[in-house]
């Protein structure tokens, strides 16, 4: 059930960097910067941070 829900988060920041690209062309950079911020702490807070062993 993990794996899915990675799945779908991945897919779902992908999309939001997507179309944040995408507004970025046309000088809207508020999207990319937030989707930006957000891929990079969701990576630091799951990805790179060991697990607790309270």
């Amino acid at each position: 059930m993990k794996l899915l829900l990675a799945i779908v988060v991945y897919l779902l920041i992908s999309l939001v960097l997507g179309w944040g690209i995408l507004l970025a062309v046309k000088g809207n950079w508020w999207l990319l910067a937030v989707g930006t911020l957000a891929y990079l702490i969701l990576f630091a807070k799951i990805g790179c941070l060991p697990k607790s062993h309270h």
